[in-house]
């Protein structure tokens, strides 16, 4: 028997009983397609023979199918991108068929079987280039907007980009910084930007792939993983590795870069290509529910900003209206959040007569949006999955000592005031006593669950207007 959870729009299999002999994995399962093998799920089974996994399977985790000493039978299909390190380590394999859809591979996914060999030949046969010279030759990202400016980006100005962003890496080696400071772009879902390439060689037929060395970092689903990776992108012309680039991803179980368009420019003996790229993030569902909050993503932002300010590359006053808006936005996001909560009469009875408030000229409008802004943060703090969600949104004491502090009027007193009452979702007027009863219904409205995957998404695209409408500073400063 499979065991399986949902999360957001997938199902994960999580592990099946120890008599098992053979395992076919569904497609799908109560109408969710099963999109990836959770880490350790299958390990240690003793009558373990064969596995059959399907295509909606996109990963397969760490130490999946670890120390099943008879399984000799492994079939893969078409559509898995992701297998993690250690996922059949010393099982009793010999051979098997890797799909061409497959991405990314740990070295040592296969470590104690037969076939670990073929799987060496097959990453080093993935990864090996014949370099044309990564010395004769950068490759930098700009925003899009500096398209029509082209002319202006010459290959010093390339160069002193690519070198300042080196700088940057033999910083955190020395400990003068960490990567949370690091000044590289962010890419998002359908982000588009120019890369410039410049090169002593002809570059035709240009490519991206992620580079070997950061493959393993794609498709981790760890709860302990960094709410950023930094990966290393090789630019390749024929097949032939030209340069490479860093970029700063959130959390992604795939990462592309689709070449909108290339312009090819021969200029003083060097040659440039122009690509306007788009970077595709592939995430499996509507995020992982295990991770660590938004808060910290926008410190992120912050940290760029700030480390370009550390390097003169944006001015102080530039600094401080990026940072103002930031703190704006912690508020909005999270306040537009916390409107959409379903099946929570009171939390909307109370976000109701917060409005209300703001808008009341009898009570002090300044410790009242103080009150509001302090807890908007600290809830942004504190939300890091739906039973968080639960706690924030059904725990209302506080709220109701807070109101009466500074209105010297009960919750209640205050509705009767603007005319406000319990209401459920039809707007019938209930009972306190009926509405807390929706606390036992709430984990089951799939509403709530997809709204805490939709926020991290929201939250992204939030990042990415804010990085694209400050992202020129670095060159008016």
């Amino acid at each position: 028997m499979i065991r399986y959870e949902f999360q957001g729009r997938i199902a994960v299999i999580t592990g099946a009983s120890k008599d098992e002999e053979i395992i076919e994995i569904p497609e799908e399962l109560e109408g969710k397609p099963v999109a990836k093998i959770e880490a350790n799920a299958f390990v240690e089974m003793p009558k373990l023979k064969k596995v059959v996994i399907p295509g909606s399977v996109r990963v397969i985790g760490s130490y999946a199918f670890a120390s099943c000493p008879i399984l000799d039978t492994v079939i893969l299909n078409e559509g898995l991108e992701t297998i993690e390190d250690w996922a059949f380590i010393s099982c009793n394999i010999e051979d098997i068929v890797l799909p061409k859809s497959l991405k990314s591979i740990g070295p040592d996914a296969f470590l104690g079987n037969m076939v670990k060999e073929k799987i060496d030949q097959y990453i080093k046969e993935k990864d090996t280039h014949k370099v044309l010279g990564h010395s004769n030759g950068h490759c930098c990202c700009f925003p899009l907007e500096l398209k029509e400016a082209k002319d202006g980006i010459t290959s010093e100005v390339v160069a002193s980009r690519a070198r300042y962003i080196d700088d940057q890496f033999d910083k955190i080696d020395n400990g003068e910084m960490t990567q949370n400071d690091l000044d590289i772009p962010f890419y998002f879902d359908g982000s588009e930007f120019l890369l410039v390439v410049w090169h002593k060689k002809e570059m035709p037929n240009i490519t991206f792939e992620v580079a070997g060395e950061s493959k393993p970092l794609m498709g981790v689903y760890s709860e302990n993983d960094p709410d950023f990776l930094v990966l290393k992108v090789n630019v390749l012309a024929n097949n032939n590795l030209v340069s490479q680039f860093f970029v700063k991803t959130p959390y992604l179980e795939g990462f592309t870069i689709t070449l909108k368009e290339c312009e090819n420019v021969l200029k003083d003996g060097i040659n440039y290509c122009f690509c306007h790229c788009v970077a595709n993030m592939a995430a499996y569902g509507n995020g992982n529910y295990d991770r660590e909050f938004a808060v910290n993503q926008f410190n992120e932002l912050d940290n760029k900003f700030k480390t370009e300010l550390n390097n003169r590359l944006i001015t102080e006053d530039q600094y401080q209206e990026i940072r103002d808006a930031i703190d704006q936005q912690v508020i909005n996001v999270t306040q537009g959040f916390l409107d959409q909560i379903d099946g929570a009469p009171k939390w909307t009875y109370l976000i109701n007569l917060k409005n209300k408030l703001e808008d009341d000229d009898d009570f002090d409008k300044v410790k009242v949006s103080q009150y509001i802004f302090n807890h908007t943060v600290k809830y942004y703090n504190e939300l890091h999955d739906i039973y968080s969600l639960m706690d924030i949104v059904f725990n209302t004491e506080e709220h109701e000592q807070a109101i009466l502090e500074l209105t010297g009027m009960n919750i209640y007193d205050l509705g009767k005031k603007y005319d406000l009452t319990l209401t459920n979702a039809e707007g019938i007027d209930i009972s306190e006593e009926e509405a807390l009863k929706y606390k036992d219904k709430f984990l089951q409205l799939e509403t709530n669950y997809m709204l805490h995957g939709d926020f991290l998404l929201y939250i992204y695209k939030e990042m990415q207007k804010m990085l694209a409408k400050y992202a020129l500073f670095a060159f008016s400063a």
